[in-house]
């Protein structure tokens, strides 16, 4: 089975990445342009690829991409366990930084909890609803769970909790008592999450004459003092951009070029003015629909459900609850343009349209998608092109990185490397 899209959809998704290459050939760097344009078409055709895989046998491959995610969350957790130990042995006080290993800044592992938390909680969920016959494994989810919640506490990630929460809202709004199941393990969870870190990181140190890791004063004196964190300036300026750039933007990856004097990130933080100021607003007129079709897809994919059917019902939860999530914490993070947190969206986005697609081939009126020989050609060059452009796009310097990065400091004294392919925002 082929994971379908709708006529509507594909083809405001056809004018949104149109509308992007014309973008790129205008922008100040085209070569740039193209990798990021290329790099979010590729992605979309992965999404594709993995929904018709979970569209095959949804069962199956949900189970097992649960499974994965379980495992890599596990190791990760047993990681930070062998740092927490070798830190308290050492007499060093304990730091975020120290323990949330592997990403350049916390905040690149926030991104990623934001897709993972909802999934975990699934995870958990389908042991849970498998009986007496799964307790044992549904008790090892529930603390890795917890865990999880825990380290989100620790890295005081503000925009991943209100991402997650407003997707526990918006289910219970949409689905009512449907929904009640998977939030009742979220907030549990969270609730055991946050006596974890009391007692791992308050508890604990004080008991051995360390300093506690006290993250709640943190949040609330950050909040008081600047509620946007320091995004004000990167916001103002993506704004400044559309105002003089409206149809098609400054190019896709630009912003960092023409935001590099507020100095502040290389990127707005916000989904909805990144694509406004690097693609235009007609392309993220175009996204917003496909966005608003695909929640009314997922919703309307709840009739084709028995009432009955728990174990489905919880998956659709989750997939709403995911998708609310990626979204709020997007407007004020940079969610989706760090490469970790794209992939999980990118797992989430194709496990999501494939389930629903396995949904509506069961109806009789579903009619499987057909490829004429032009149509394939058309896909195979293009997918050719995206490969070119994003290979192009960073060629030249991977080939002799640390060479181009002394050249750049040479040029631009007291340059820092960013986020992506850039340096300060300097191509």
């Amino acid at each position: 089975m082929l994971a379908t899209f709708g006529k509507t959809a594909a083809w405001l998704l056809s004018v949104f990445f149109t509308l992007g290459f014309f973008s790129s050939i205008t922008a100040y760097s085209t070569r740039y342009a193209l990798y990021e344009w290329a790099s979010f078409g590729l992605m979309f055709i992965l999404v594709w690829l993995i929904a018709n895989e979970m569209a095959s046998n949804p069962v199956y491959f949900l189970d097992k991409v649960l499974l994965v995610i379980g495992i890599g969350c596990a190791v990760y957790v047993f990681r930070v366990a062998l740092i927490y130990i070798w830190e308290l042995q050492s007499g060093n006080p304990l730091q975020a930084p120290e323990l949330i290993v592997g990403f350049d800044n916390r905040r690149f592992f926030n991104h990623v909890q934001t897709t993972s938390l909802p999934l975990l909680g699934l995870l958990t969920l389908r042991s849970v609803q498998r009986g007496s016959s799964a307790r044992d494994l549904a008790h090892c989810w529930w603390g890795l769970l917890s865990l999880w919640w825990m380290l989100l506490f620790l890295s005081a990630g503000r925009g991943t909790l209100m991402g997650v929460l407003a997707g526990m809202v918006m289910v219970i709004f949409w689905r009512g008592r449907q929904a009640w199941s998977w939030c009742r393990v979220m907030l549990g969870s969270a609730m055991t999450g946050l006596l974890a870190y009391g007692v791992f990181f308050i508890l604990v140190p004080v008991l051995m004459g360390l300093q506690s890791f006290d993250f709640l004063n943190g949040i609330v004196e950050r909040s008081i003092e600047d509620p946007s964190g320091n995004r004000g300036g990167l916001w103002k300026r993506a704004i400044e951009i559309v105002a003089t750039h409206p149809l098609l933007g400054v190019g896709p990856l630009h912003f960092a070029h023409y935001g590099r004097n507020v100095n502040n990130g290389a990127h707005p933080h916000s989904w909805i003015l990144q694509i406004a100021s690097e693609w235009g607003l007609p392309a993220l007129l175009c996204l917003t629909v496909v966005i608003f079709i695909s929640f009314r897809r997922l919703l309307n994919g709840g009739h084709a459900i028995e009432f009955a059917d728990v174990k489905n019902q919880s998956v659709l939860t989750v997939w709403l609850a995911t998708g609310v999530a990626i979204l709020v914490d997007g407007l004020v993070s940079g969610l989706i343009v760090m490469p970790s947190s794209q992939l999980w969206v990118v797992v989430y986005m194709g496990c999501a349209w494939g389930w629903v697609s396995s949904f509506e081939g069961k109806n009789d009126g579903f009619k499987k998608p057909h490829f004429s020989i032009k149509k394939s050609i058309f896909f195979i060059f293009l997918c050719l092109f995206m490969l070119v452009s994003a290979v192009e796009g960073v060629w030249p310097e991977i080939i002799d990185l640390p060479g181009f990065e002394a050249r750049e400091m040479e040029l631009h004294p007291g340059m820092h490397l960013n986020a992506r392919i850039w340096g300060s925002g300097y191509f």
